[in-house]
């Protein structure tokens, strides 16, 4: 995902550390926790999946021969965490790492990866790798050009000063991403995949098999998943997460399709690349109905005559909204952000209707 969200403020983060450890759970880097999946399966999450920077789930798996990480995390401070705790529950070096698509908050920590594990393979869609290679190294640039100058402190206290609250927001939005990144950006080094998977990949370790599957083009061209079948556990990446999806230069009309294909799997827990883990299919319908409506609206406002600059107002999702938001003003900024605007110009997109350059 590449457009950031907000910091939570220093008062929710202690009530939701204090959750955290009611649970069980253990914070092994501020603001994440690590959690068990399973037998050997363990979850890497940000307490708040809305909390500036916007930073992926990462799933570990302890096979008898090794160990496979899943997305990497965009800060490599907190792929070292996860790699100092792999160390702590096995003595199994890391053999595999999976970025399951190319966006940088999955694919950053593949670095601190290289650096402490070698020998170990990373693995990508080839459309995923092509990506990469395209928007990566600019991303990276521009990161460190914007952040150099700035300092979190200042961002937050001029968002302090601020009357309009959306603007506010968007500025502590950025501080989140300043504060996390500009230590980590000037040795913060590119580590490509170095195994593709075209279609499907599958091992077999005694009783632990895994399969890493392209469904089809979705959040992303080259977006894999991670299934587990003896686990039954299938972890999605992006094409799916919560609590709001993101929809930024997606293939939507294929992304529905891939989607069927994911609930056709029979998994009883998905992992998400952001967001609370699902036991059962119910917000995955709820994605899948969203993508449908947006779809049908958007090709209907079109063979009305809508030209793409009316598009917002000619597409209702109001009804939608509703079970994404449920009045909740970081969820009501993140749909609007990274669904609604961006859902919008990529399903126009992937219906072949052109965008017009910017005046």
């Amino acid at each position: 995902m590449r457009t950031p969200t907000t910091l939570i403020s220093f008062r929710w983060l202690l009530a939701l550390l204090a959750t955290v450890a009611a649970h069980g759970d253990e914070v092994i880097y501020p603001g994440y926790r690590w959690s068990t999946l399973g037998d050997g399966l363990y979850l890497h999450s940000p307490i708040s999946p809305l909390a500036g920077p916007v930073d992926s789930n990462s799933v570990v798996i302890v096979t008898g021969d090794g160990v496979w990480v899943v997305d990497t995390h965009i800060n490599p401070a907190v792929s070292r965490a996860v790699i100092a705790q792999i160390q702590r529950v096995t003595e199994q070096p890391v053999t595999h790492v999976v970025n399951t698509h190319w966006h940088d908050d999955h694919t950053n920590g593949n670095h601190a990866y290289r650096q402490a594990f070698p020998d170990a393979k990373i693995i990508a869609h080839k459309s995923t790798l092509a990506a990469m290679r395209r928007e990566w190294p600019a991303m990276i640039a521009q990161r460190q050009q914007a952040y150099a100058p700035l300092e979190a402190d200042q961002i937050l206290a001029a968002a302090d000063k601020l009357d309009d609250a959306e603007a506010a927001l968007g500025y502590r939005i950025y501080a989140g991403y300043v504060a996390a990144l500009k230590p980590e950006l000037p040795e913060l080094q590119l580590v490509y995949p170095d195994t593709l998977v075209e279609d499907r990949l599958e091992v077999q370790y005694g009783n632990r098999r895994i399969i890493v599957e392209w469904l089809g083009r979705g959040n992303t061209h080259g977006d894999v998943v991670v299934w587990l079948p003896d686990d039954g556990v299938l972890i999605t990446g992006d094409l799916l997460v919560a609590p709001i999806p993101y929809a930024f230069d997606s293939p939507m009309a294929d992304w529905i399709e891939t989607l069927e294909r994911l609930a056709a799997t029979g998994a009883r827990t998905l992992v998400p690349g952001h967001g609370a883990v699902q036991r059962d299919n119910q917000y995955l319908e709820r994605v899948m109905s969203l993508l449908r409506a947006t779809v049908t609206g958007v090709r209907k406002a079109r063979q009305s005559g809508i030209p793409f600059s009316e598009l917002s107002g000619a597409v209702d999702l109001s009804s939608h909204e509703q079970g994404f938001v449920g009045g909740d003003p970081e969820r009501a900024y993140a749909w609007r952000t990274y669904y609604l605007a961006p859902g919008l110009k990529s399903a126009w997109t992937s219906l072949g209707f052109p965008v017009p350059d910017p005046q």
